[in-house]
Parts: C-alpha cells; sequence; structure tokens
C-alpha cells in the first residue's frame, strides 16, 4: 500500500504542476488580450471584436482549473470547527463521509456535463465562431480533475490510515 501511496503522491505532484502551467498560460492570455483590448480602444478606436469574449473564456478556463488545485491544497470550503472535537473514529466516519459525498458530486457533474456539452454544441460562439462546447467543456474537465485529485488523496491517506486526515484540513505547502 505504501508504493501505491508513493506513485500517487509522484502523480499528484505531477498533475499539480501541469494544471499550475495550465492556470498561469490562461491567466497571461487573458491579461494579454484585455490589455490589447483596452490599449486599442483607446488609441484606435476601434478594438479587435475578439478580445472582450477571449478575454472572458480564458479567465473561466483559468478559474476552473484553479479550482482543480484547490481541493489537493485543502482550500475548498469545508466546515471544521465541530469535527476538531470529535473523537477519532467520528473525525474518520465524516472525512470517509464527505469524500463518498464528493465523488458521487463530481461523478454526476462530470456527466452532465458531457450532456451540456452535447446540447450547446449546436451553438457557435458569437464573435470567434468555435463551437461553444469547447468553452462548456471546462466543466467535466474540471469535475474530472477533482475527482482524480480525490482519489490520489484517499490513496495517500488510506496509507496513513486516515488517523489525523481531513479532506478540508490540509496543509497548504503544496508548491507549483
Amino acid at each position: 500500500m505504501q508504493d501505491l501511496a508513493r506513485y500517487a503522491r509522484q502523480f499528484d505532484q505531477i498533475l499539480q504542476k501541469f494544471l499550475g502551467y495550465a492556470v498561469l498560460f490562461f491567466g497571461t492570455v487573458m491579461v494579454l488580450v484585455t490589455l490589447l483590448g483596452i490599449f486599442a480602444r483607446i488609441f484606435t478606436q476601434s478594438p479587435p471584436f475578439w478580445t472582450e469574449e477571449l478575454g472572458r473564456d480564458t479567465m473561466i478556463y483559468s478559474g476552473c482549473l484553479a479550482i482543480g488545485l484547490a481541493l489537493p491544497r485543502g482550500l475548498h470550503i469545508g466546515i471544521t470547527y465541530f469535527v476538531k472535537f470529535m473523537p477519532v473514529k467520528g473525525r474518520v466516519f465524516c472525512d470517509v463521509l464527505c469524500r463518498v459525498l464528493m465523488t458521487i458530486f463530481l461523478v454526476v457533474m462530470v456527466v452532465k456535463g458531457i450532456e451540456v456539452c452535447g446540447v450547446v454544441s449546436m451553438q457557435d460562439s458569437p464573435t470567434m465562431g468555435f463551437n461553444m462546447a469547447w468553452l462548456f467543456a471546462i466543466t467535466p474537465i474540471t469535475c474530472a480533475l477533482q475527482l482524480v485529485f480525490l482519489v490520489l488523496m484517499t490513496i495517500e491517506d488510506a496509507a496513513d490510515g486516515f488517523i489525523d486526515k481531513n479532506i478540508a484540513m490540509r496543509t497548504h505547502d503544496a508548491e507549483f
């Protein structure tokens, strides 16, 4: 089990690094495109028509991919005040219940997100002309990434016996 946990930890670190660079890329594109639109509006009075939409779309991708980075770092909202005062078995039960409920939610979001992509695939972007399924695909992608992180965290925590582990109270020492 320790070997599996070690591999899970290594894969988790690689995935977080890749995701961090993707967030950085989309955030940088968002800033550059927005600045281009602002300067073009100030100096030429006719900004490129696509800057607002591309800026918004890259902001959505950057933000949604960053959500995936929050889970392994314990940065999602979690109500832990009462859990801290529970006995060990109560804390473990709450943590396992939380993981099961998160898994169900994320699986449903992946399935429904794919369904939504199928519906919006009949529509094109108003100014840039790309298929809207590309924009809406971020929902199942983000949920699938969180599901992967949740499985990896569970493998790591199971190897340590779940004692003093909590999905909402994690260390924030992860780097990208």
